[in-house]
């Protein structure tokens, strides 16, 4: 990169002296002039982390509220799962005994139903026994009185 000197030399020839330290003072005070000092960049960094960290505790307050909220939803949709599965529990327990009892009924009349098949069963056997034994005894005691009589 050359230096002013250097560039004052080479603008001399084409533009003239005063010409040239002319236009190299005004490009010198035009670059001074916008130009960022030390203490320009110094202030805006300070300026840009003020920023931050005003952004940083807005962002922090927002997730604290938001966290805060968050747990009261949770806590709210707890409680309200928690009472809908009592009442589920509640229903099942009431439908079970519902269940139970009905199913008691059932079983006592298949019951008093079954008794009584069998004890018609018991007295048709019955029945049916003392009719062979009678046909038994009738058929025994007609061969007995022909042998009897054959006998005689």
């Amino acid at each position: 990169m050359p230096t002013v000197l250097e560039l004052y030399e080479k603008l001399k020839p084409k533009l003239g002296e005063e010409e040239a330290r002319s236009l190299l003072e005004f490009i010198a005070s035009s670059v001074e002039q916008r130009a960022a000092t030390k203490a320009d960049l110094q202030q805006a960094v300070s300026s840009l982390r003020e920023e931050l960290h005003l952004a940083v505790a807005s962002l922090r307050e927002e997730m604290r509220q938001g966290d805060a909220s968050l747990r009261e939803e949770m806590q709210r949709g707890h409680a309200s799962l928690r009472e809908e599965m009592q009442r589920a529990h509640a229903s099942l327990c009431e439908e079970m005994q519902q269940a139970d009892a009905s199913l008691r009924e059932e079983i006592r009349r298949v019951e008093s139903t079954l008794r009584e098949e069998i004890h018609n069963v018991k007295v048709d056997l019955l029945k049916w026994s003392f009719a062979f034994w009678v046909g038994n005894v009738a058929v025994l005691s007609g061969i007995m009185f022909a042998l009897l009589r054959g006998a005689k």
